[in-house]
């Protein structure tokens, strides 16, 4: 069996990429401010209202510190998967943008490794600015920190992935609502705002199956600069998950497209 992700073509996927980019610069305004609200909030938050009722520290790092790396990493791996569930879902059925695209000589694989990679672009932006604000607060403890957006961008690749897939399987916009559901409940077991030590053995392991549990501990992991053994592991799960579910979208996409 051949793998979909061989007949990409980079030049094409560019091209729809830079496609989207164009489009996304006419929307900046309700492109960057909205999407970025709620998490820089959420940092004030944290900071001066939960945070100072934590007086002890949380696995070794003052609790900002530690619930700082979920929040960044949330911001990203959402405006992700907003951008292929119902941003996809328009481009794909009700602006018809996927048709008009695959009537050029850009193939199916190309049009999916360019959305894949422009939810993961819309993730590395967002992070940055959430970085920016968690430096102002001083959360921002290594040098390593430089390689988070790095660690995000290949989550959210993951994640705009299974995303893709399930926008291509779905009948009607509505079937989001579990996707989300789903990826919403991740969100309270993934170590993000308490350590997963917390919860019984048997939701551990579910939580260490779930890439986005990686994606979170490594940027901890790098802007704390505590690095261990578990860092590469969880790295390697990271970029493997990515590769996988990018395989199923490119194949789901296809079988949709072209039925």
């Amino acid at each position: 069996m051949s793998l979909y992700l061989a007949r990409i073509s980079a030049p094409d996927a560019f091209s729809v990429w830079l496609r989207n980019y164009n489009v996304a610069l006419k929307l900046w305004r309700t492109e960057v401010f909205p999407p970025l609200a709620e998490p820089t909030v959420s940092i004030f938050a944290f900071g001066w209202g939960i945070g100072s009722l934590i007086a002890s520290k949380v696995m070794g790092v003052p609790y900002l510190t530690f619930v700082g790396a979920g929040i960044l990493v949330f911001t990203g791996l959402l405006r992700a998967l907003f951008e292929c569930t119902y941003g996809a879902y328009f481009r794909m059925v009700y602006q018809s943008t996927y048709d008009a695209i695959l009537c050029t000589p850009v193939s199916v694989e190309s049009l999916a490794a360019a959305e894949i990679s422009w939810g993961a672009t819309k993730a590395a932006f967002d992070s940055l600015i959430i970085m920016a604000v968690l430096l102002v607060f001083g959360v921002i403890q290594s040098p390593w920190s430089l390689l988070i957006p790095v660690v995000i961008v290949i989550g959210a690749a993951g994640l705009a992935a299974m995303a893709i897939a399930y926008t291509a399987s779905i009948p009607s916009i509505n079937h989001f609502n579990y996707f989300i559901a789903v990826v919403f409940c991740t969100i309270w077991i993934c170590g993000a705002y308490f350590p997963l030590q917390q919860l019984p053995i048997p939701l551990q392991y579910v939580a260490w199956a779930l890439p986005i549990t990686s994606v979170v501990d490594v940027s901890r992991d790098l802007m704390t600069g505590i690095l261990r053994w578990s860092t590469a592991l969880e790295t390697v799960w990271i970029i493997l998950s990515t590769v996988i579910a990018s395989e199923i979208a490119l194949r789901r996409l296809r079988k949709r497209m072209l039925k």
